[in-house]
């Protein structure tokens, strides 16, 4: 099955717009996110919201230690990197 350079262009397109999508509803979610940091800090400690920030950000960092999906992340991340060096490297020499 062959696939034409039109039919190619519109999928990369189609993947452009949705990978937009989601890029802008992470902001939005990143935004929501950092609001309830800072109403949870005012909350925990509103004489030193910083020092309560930190406290947050710790506990964070301790949960996404447990994070199930972190190491296939991890390596599709890699994977990524693979390919990278073989595309710029010009992939394997033939003999």
């Amino acid at each position: 099955m062959s696939v034409s350079e039109k039919e190619l262009g519109g999928a990369l397109q189609l993947v452009a717009e949705h990978l937009l999508a989601v890029d802008n509803t992470l902001a939005q979610l990143g935004a929501g996110v950092r609001a309830v940091k800072a109403i949870l800090a005012i909350q925990m400690n509103p004489a030193d919201p910083k020092q309560a920030l930190a406290s947050i950000e710790k506990i964070e960092s301790s949960l996404a230690a447990f994070d199930p999906t972190a190491p296939a992340r991890q390596q599709a991340a890699d994977v990524i990197e693979a390919v990278k060096l073989f595309e710029k490297h010009g992939g394997p020499k033939q003999a």
